[in-house]
């Protein structure tokens, strides 16, 4: 027999395909081994230099305080007024270095500091002393009229029972007419003394006996045992007196009047009256002094005689909510006083 002559084998099936294709695979899973450390080194070198610079800026917070120049006095921090913190004026701190001292020093026969909201004392001083109280007597006699009239009440000028004498006048006349709300303005913010006399002649049970009348209802309903009106504008007459702790009763309920405070809250009003010969209008300028030099104050009342010397009651809102009522009586120096008592006040609130 013939040899079979041997069967020729292309190059394309020198290979197994079986095998080429576990090649295959094995090539890609090492080539996906490979981007995987890839992308662990890389993820590792991130870290290392996210780390370093994390350590470095943390050092730099560490030191950097030893490099700056040491501050004074504590700095104010601005939050918004619905922050639970009171901003602390940086001029107020340590401008005294002993508060005792400092209160020990005030002008004031009689004062008296408290939290209107839980009527804690913080510090007073012959509070119960009756003394003369000046223009303060106008608080009384602003709640009088809002408790019967409304602030847009047209009344007709009357200038009875007005002293010839009388001092710090607004100037209207006899058949004049002024709204209630500018009387108010008038007798508040610049403490014209007329206005006062004027809401009291126009007091719809009694006049202005009755006006009056009114004014001690109010006071012993308020157990203000320790005063007497016996004039709405607070000058120095006989039967016209009271003592801190009382006058801090008043401005107490008084600051539940927004009426009042939206008044006492301005350094600046305009008062508008209707004469015969048409409307008549002047700017009215407050005597709190301090209305812009101490942050918090929102009012209160001036106040000042010969007899009474200088009075002043001061309401305060802090940012916190908490709350501040100062009463300086015959004084030298009311506003000296309040800005004492009330750095005073302020940082035993914050403790």
């Amino acid at each position: 027999m013939e040899k079979k002559e041997k069967e020729k084998i292309l190059p394309q099936e020198r290979y197994d395909k079986k095998l080429f294709k576990q090649a295959v695979k094995a090539a890609q899973a090492a080539k996906l081994v490979q981007e995987k450390q890839k992308r662990r080194r890389k993820a590792k070198k991130s870290l290392l230099i996210f780390l370093l610079i994390l350590t470095i800026s943390f050092g730099i917070y560490l030191v950097l305080p030893f490099f700056q120049p040491k501050q004074e006095y504590t700095v104010a921090i601005k939050h918004p007024k619905s922050s639970m913190y009171e901003e602390i004026q940086e001029h107020i701190l340590n401008e005294y270095s002993d508060d005792t001292l400092a209160l020990s020093n005030l002008q004031a026969e009689s004062v008296i500091v408290f939290n209107p909201l839980n009527g804690d004392i913080l510090f007073e001083k012959e509070s119960n002393e009756k003394r003369n109280i000046a223009s303060l007597t106008k608080l009384m006699s602003a709640i009088i009229t809002l408790e019967n009239f409304d602030l847009d009440d047209v009344i007709t000028v009357s200038l009875e029972n007005i002293p010839k004498d009388l001092y710090l006048q607004l100037g209207v006349k006899n058949g004049d007419s002024i709204s209630v709300e500018n009387i108010l303005k008038a007798m508040l913010v610049s403490s014209y003394n007329d206005s006062a006399y004027i809401i009291a002649n126009a007091y719809p049970y009694g006049g202005y006996e009755g006006f009056v009348k009114a004014m001690n209802r109010k006071a012993e309903m308020l157990r203000m045992k320790n005063t007497s009106f016996s004039n709405p504008a607070g000058l120095d007459r006989e039967g016209n007196y009271s003592s801190a702790f009382d006058m801090g009763i008043l401005s107490s309920v008084s600051r539940k009047y927004p009426e009042i405070l939206s008044i006492v809250d301005n350094e600046k009003e305009i008062v508008s009256w209707s004469t015969q010969t048409g409307l008549l209008s002047t700017e009215v300028v407050s005597t709190n002094k301090v209305i812009n030099e101490i942050k918090y104050i929102k009012g209160l009342k001036t106040g000042n005689t010969d007899l009474a010397g200088e009075c002043f009651i001061g309401y305060f809102l802090y940012p916190s909510g908490n709350e501040l009522i100062t009463v300086v009586l015959n004084s030298k120096d009311r506003f000296a006083d309040t800005t004492i008592i009330e750095r005073y006040a302020r940082q035993v609130l914050l403790k």
